[in-house]
């Protein structure tokens, strides 16, 4: 005989929980600092109890057995909750009145809810693929942007003390003094823009732009090996680009192989000892490639989470690029498209607590100027770009022929929230695609 089988729920923790609020209805606070809303609730007599608490706590009253009984005899509920007799069970049931007590029983009935909302999703969208009315992708796509607000969910807290805050900030700022750390987040492996943005932060969106064949590539390869050598777990999604071509490119910066020696696989003998040197150094670096001709903000999430399942660790994202990417909620809206892209790359960031790193075209506004330098307007299909990133920086080199032969590159960083802004000059290294610093190529004699 098949068992029936119950949907996750805990119902000592709620009438525990909704008898504290009958007792000492002004903690309500804390447990909407939670996220806790009546359909948490498993038992529909309970979803009426919190929401007349809820009722009242915003219209300023404090909730209490009198006023609940009250609030619910006005909706017409009190019978169908069980009176005012059920109401005092809750009382009996509360086994506790403190504020610690009672986020953790918030947090039981908040836990028990996703798990059936999960439940839900899943099947959901298994009853989609059993009909198979729509595209496979459409339905991997719907499951993952659900299953990520249910993520997202899980990990919010919006509400912290200034006391947990100030506590936390000056115990990194005492490490940062006893370690001399100057940096407050990942290195980008040049220390004169590092001085600028004192390091790529937690939940940081960071934009790298400029027009075609400035090197927007190049530089983010530059930046991610330097953070992989350093021991950081990158992953690094190249849409446009293979993963061959972005392979070759690591070993001609890495290696000093000229790139087109590389494709035409004519190597120097010094070239080729180099590669072999390098290979196995380069091979266990904690770096991870995917090539999608198609992404979307979900395949990120998903495959950002995968990698931390499998590495254990994820440091940071990086996206080549931005206006390669798709949302199917706005097919005939690019404005709107590339808007909802960018906003969750930087929710993104945010819940996931890294640094993403994402690269991004230039309209031809910048070109129509004399001295085509670029500026923040001229980001490409849309200024959410600008609002939504913390760090934006320009590559910009001059292509007049004297120019082209001193191969000077300028970082221009234009908005920095957390740091200042200033312009920063590199070497371009074209036959290696590599950006050095002025004074270590000097020394390397590039």
């Amino acid at each position: 005989m098949r068992q029936l089988v119950t949907l996750p729920h805990n119902l000592d923790a709620e009438s525990s929980l909704l008898g504290c609020l009958l007792l000492k209805g002004a903690l309500y606070g804390t447990v909407e600092e939670q996220g806790l809303v009546p359909t948490d609730f498993w038992e529909i007599r309970h979803q009426n109890i919190f929401r007349a608490i809820q009722e009242l706590y915003h219209s300023g009253r404090t909730p209490d057995m009198v006023t609940v009984s009250e609030e619910l005899k006005k909706r017409g509920e009190l019978d169908f909750v069980g009176g005012s007799v059920y109401l005092t069970e809750l009382l009996e049931a509360a086994q506790f009145t403190s504020e610690a007590a009672l986020k953790d029983h918030a947090g039981i009935v908040a836990d028990k809810s996703l798990h059936r909302q999960f439940i839900k999703v899943c099947e959901e969208n298994a009853a989609l693929s059993y009909r198979q009315e729509s595209e496979f992708d459409d339905i991997v796509n719907e499951t993952t942007n659900e299953l990520i607000q249910l993520s997202i969910r899980r990990n919010t807290r919006s509400v912290v003390r200034i006391k947990d805050v100030i506590t936390s900030e000056i115990d990194s700022l005492k490490e940062r003094i006893e370690q001399d750390l100057a940096l407050q987040g990942l290195t980008s492996g040049y220390d004169s823009l590092d001085g600028l943005t004192t390091g790529f932060k937690p939940g940081e969106m960071v934009v790298v732009a400029g027009r075609p064949g400035m090197g927007k590539t190049s530089f983010a390869l530059n930046m991610a090996v330097e953070m992989a050598k350093k021991g950081a777990t990158i992953l690094f999604f190249t849409i446009e680009m293979p993963a061959t071509q972005l392979v070759r490119r690591i070993f001609s910066q890495e290696c000093l192989i000229n790139a087109k020696n590389f494709t035409t696989g004519r190597l120097e003998p010094d070239e080729y000892n180099r590669l072999w040197q390098q290979v196995d150094t380069l091979s266990a670096l904690p770096f991870y490639i995917d090539e999608s001709s198609y992404l979307t903000i979900a395949d990120i999430r998903s495959k950002a989470k995968k990698i931390l399942v499998e590495a254990g660790r994820l440091d940071a994202v990086f996206i080549d690029y931005i206006q390669l990417m798709r949302d199917s909620a706005y097919p005939d809206d690019r404005v709107r498209e590339v808007e909802h892209i960018s906003r969750n790359i930087k929710l993104f960031a945010k819940d996931i607590g890294i640094p993403v790193i994402t690269l991004a075209q230039l309209s031809r506004k910048a070109e129509d100027r004399k001295d085509g330098i670029p500026m923040l307007s001229d980001l490409r299909d849309s200024g959410a770009i600008e609002q939504d990133a913390d760090v934006v920086m320009f590559i910009h080199r001059d292509m007049s022929k004297e120019a082209r032969e001193r191969d000077i590159a300028s970082i221009l960083v234009r908005k920095n929230r957390n740091g200042q802004m200033g312009d920063v000059k590199l070497k371009f290294i074209s036959h290696y695609t590599k950006f050095a610093p002025i004074d270590e190529t000097a020394e390397e004699g590039f």
